[in-house]
């Protein structure tokens, strides 16, 4: 079968939530690698560019399933997705067919996502707290004793 042939084909149900990019063990867009780790509440996402088709998505026993799928960006073709097995984890599988597209996909899902902040909350401290580590450290103290060796 080709993609093309695929594409035509009657899918079973459509879907916009973009959930199904990544799962426990699998990143169908690595370029996003904060997709696996959930960096954001994806299951309450639905990008209103990107659909997913899906020409079957049959499920097995309430875990392990199979499915196979398309996913367009403004109604144009970008690439089919497998998954099977326990959570689609075990065989997972992309065919990228229009990379220009792909790539614009994946800047639009970038925009989705929230900014992440990369300060700590132990890198944050009021001015004026006393921080004993602050001039102690790494068994010397600001104004004590240092030893050449």
């Amino acid at each position: 079968m080709t993609p093309n042939e695929l594409y035509k084909r009657t899918p079973e149900f459509v879907d916009k939530d973009i959930n199904a990019f990544a799962g426990c063990y699998y990143n169908h867009i690595p370029e996003i690698p904060e997709l696996e780790n959930h960096y954001f509440e994806l299951s309450q996402i639905t990008a209103r560019r990107i659909e997913f088709r899906y020409y079957k998505d049959f499920d097995f026993d309430g875990r392990r399933y199979w499915r196979l799928g398309a996913v367009t960006f403004n109604d144009e073709f970008v690439m089919i997705i497998q998954n099977a097995g326990r959570e689609g984890d075990d065989y997972t599988g992309r065919f990228i067919t229009n990379k220009d597209l792909y790539y614009k996909m994946v800047d639009y899902i970038k925009t989705l996502m929230p900014p992440k902040d990369p300060l700590s909350d132990d890198d944050i401290v009021n001015i004026d707290d006393d921080i004993p580590a602050l001039d102690k450290f790494y068994g010397n103290e600001l104004d004590g004793y240092f030893e050449r060796y």
